[in-house]
């Protein structure tokens, strides 16, 4: 009998003296590249790239991203490096100006910026709430002797707006970054700019608070959110990873964000809550272990406190171990009607950011992506090599199906933020993967969601 089908390609048997021949190729290969064949069955590739992707034309600073199908990475070796990649893929800046409805929202360049130094996560998270319309104005890095050259091009290059309701201011110099150089480099190329010192972080939240609230609600000077509800995001400073994901809230909806010690409520924080006449909506990160029981009911004098950790009364006998990691993906999947807090997703059509755990700089610098496009919520790992089995359960669970058709939608899409060292290849290979669509109907189909998932 004759084969139904003949390969006309030679296949090659030489394997001599500890070295093997790809078919076709003509170059050998060292042995012990067979040693995974599962990586690489026809032999491993070359160590160099085959082309480069260059910049457009009109923008010749812009990096290009590793994307997959449903990832994106937006690589940073440095904290200044992940910003300008966070605000390079936000904002194209390619309109004039004078473009028609440039200065509406949602823009093509921004209408101000935020610069911080990547040295004190509490004045730097502190600043958030900055980034939210109606100032649009993304988180960029400086040093505290000077803007590093990738910073000062990509302020160039964005080439903001001015904040048109704060007398089309372009900057807010928050903390550290407030010295001789920095505002000697902003001066020099016509950036105008506003100084926002104090000396500890309550103060500075107080400062921010109050700032941003004249800007956005300039009725009583404090952050409202479209409901009325005034609400305020209440770090610990004792345990700031936790509050990470409100940096991401923050930036996406008007709210303050405010600090606490685990055991004292600073009385610049006490001022900031005044203001609010008792309608104070505060969300706690964490749980008492972060924030006390009795810092929580000092707070409770001001107005409504609700924990956000991963507790639940109802669901649990004794209360979970709470990290920060947890308290993320709780934050994703909360609702709370009354403030319209929380990013209730529970289903797929949605986008995420994920963060190394010990990258507070690229979690803040990441901020805008809550603001703008895909508006992700922050997650978090505590390895670069695999996501913890928390993760990799809810991002297994708001996958998304389709009953009919793959081209129905919706589909995710997950940031992943800095280097190969923050966040593997690999993992973002896996999350790429967790996070494709699938069938239904298919047998053994026993994650996912569709998008009513996500309905309140």
């Amino acid at each position: 009998m004759k084969p139904i089908f003949k390969p006309d390609v030679a296949i090659p048997a030489l394997a001599l003296a500890g070295v093997w021949f790809v078919a076709g190729s003509g170059s050998a290969m060292a042995a012990d590249n067979q040693s995974n064949p599962n990586s690489y069955p026809f032999g491993e590739p070359s160590a160099t790239s085959n082309f480069k992707v260059p910049p457009p034309p009109q923008s010749p600073t812009l990096v290009p991203t590793i994307a997959t199908k449903t990832t994106t990475r937006l690589y940073g070796a440095n904290p200044f490096q992940e910003a300008v990649s966070v605000t390079q893929h936000l904002w194209p800046a390619a309109r004039k100006m004078n473009a028609p409805g440039e200065y509406n929202n949602v823009p093509d360049r921004p209408w101000g910026i935020v610069l911080v130094t990547p040295d004190n996560p509490l004045p730097a998270i502190t600043a958030t709430p900055l980034i939210h319309f109606p100032n649009d104005a993304p988180i960029l890095y400086v040093r505290k002797d000077g803007i590093p050259e990738v910073t000062l091009n990509e302020i160039k290059r964005l080439g903001d707006t001015g904040m048109g309701r704060y007398y089309d201011i372009d900057a807010f110099v928050i903390g550290d970054a407030v010295n001789p150089e920095v505002e000697k480099q902003l001066k020099a190329i016509g950036v105008k700019y506003v100084p926002v010192q104090a000396p500890n972080a309550p103060e500075l939240a107080n400062k921010v608070d109050e700032l941003y609230g004249s800007i956005q609600h300039p009725l009583d000077s404090v952050p409202t959110a479209g409901n009325a509800s005034q609400n305020v995001m209440i770090g610990s400073m004792d345990a700031y990873q936790y509050v990470l994901p409100a940096t991401h809230w923050v930036a996406h909806m008007a709210a303050g964000l405010l600090w606490v010690d685990k055991n004292a409520v600073p009385k610049p924080t006490i001022e900031a809550l005044k203001r609010r006449d008792g309608h104070a909506r505060m969300y706690l990160f964490g749980g008492p272990e972060q924030i006390s029981d009795a810092v929580a009911k000092t707070l409770s004098r001001y107005g409504t406190v609700i924990r956000v950790t991963n507790n639940n009364e109802v669901a649990f006998n004794r209360t979970p171990t709470n990290d920060p990691v947890e308290t993320a993906i709780a934050f994703a999947k909360m609702w709370d009607p009354a403030g319209q807090v929380g990013w209730s997703i529970t289903g797929p059509g949605h986008g995420f950011t994920l963060v190394n755990i010990d990258d507070w700089q690229g979690a803040v610098a990441s901020a805008p992506l809550s603001h703008l496009g895909f508006h992700a919520p922050l997650l978090m790992t505590s390895s670069a090599k695999q996501l913890s089995s928390a993760n990799n359960g809810y991002l297994k669970s708001v996958a998304p199906t389709f009953s009919s058709t793959p081209a129905e939608g919706p589909y995710n899409m997950t940031y992943l933020i800095g280097d190969w060292k923050q966040l593997s290849w690999p993992l973002q290979a896996h999350v790429d993967y967790i996070s494709e669509m699938h069938g239904r109907r298919v047998w053994n189909s026993n994650t996912g969601s569709r998008y009513s998932g996500s309905t309140h």
